[in-house]
């Protein structure tokens, strides 16, 4: 080959070449600008990330905080609740003080009438007081007048409602009772009936 050839392909190479330059320089500057939206796309997904990392944060402590106080709440209705027993427990003491008073009462009142009954037959009297368990009922009981001091005369607006067909918390709330205290009533009435 003659050298002019040489020379000519030689040129067509440097010609190629140089073309080739700027379209490796177009693909350089478009990877780079595929690895800058790439970026890009990362932080902004980074961002979104964080911003729902934070409503999530605000979240659990909203539930946090309402829990707390939820707890508190239940809290105390609990302590109302155990001061509400307490003092029903108290109620109830009471009532059977009241109760036990009353039984003592009529044993009493047993006792003394028994005691009358004796003096006017001319028996001996037994001084000691009766026991609830002791007391049994007679084999005959003696129809007695109705004493002046009556449970019947003492809650004359009870027996009322009761011959009403009221229900006993019915009568409790017009009386201002307490339902065990009407039962109660409503039972000591029946037991002085029957004697």
């Amino acid at each position: 080959m003659q050298p002019w050839v040489y020379i000519v392909l030689l040129g067509v190479f440097a010609i190629a070449y140089a073309l080739k330059l700027p379209a490796r320089s177009r693909e350089g500057t478009a990877e780079k600008r595929s690895l800058k939206e790439t970026e890009a796309a990362l932080e902004l997904y980074v961002a979104d990330i964080e911003r729902e990392n934070e409503e999530m944060i605000r979240l659990v402590s909203g539930i946090k905080q309402q829990s707390l106080e939820n707890q508190s709440a239940l809290q105390e209705q609990l302590n109302e609740l155990r001061a509400q027993l307490t003092e029903q427990q108290q109620k109830s003491t009471h009532i059977e003080a009241r109760v036990a008073a009353g039984e003592t009462g009529m044993l009493q009142l047993a006792f003394s009438h028994k005691k009358d009954n004796a003096e006017n037959k001319h028996e001996p009297v037994n001084e000691k007081l009766p026991t609830p368990q002791s007391v049994k009922p007679e084999v005959q009981p003696e129809v007695l007048p109705e004493p002046i001091n009556s449970i019947k005369m003492r809650y004359p607006k009870l027996f009322e409602l009761d011959e009403q067909g009221k229900s006993i918390d019915a009568i409790a709330k017009l009386t201002g009772l307490q339902r065990g205290e009407v039962q109660l009533i409503l039972q000591l009435a029946k037991q002085e009936e029957s004697t």
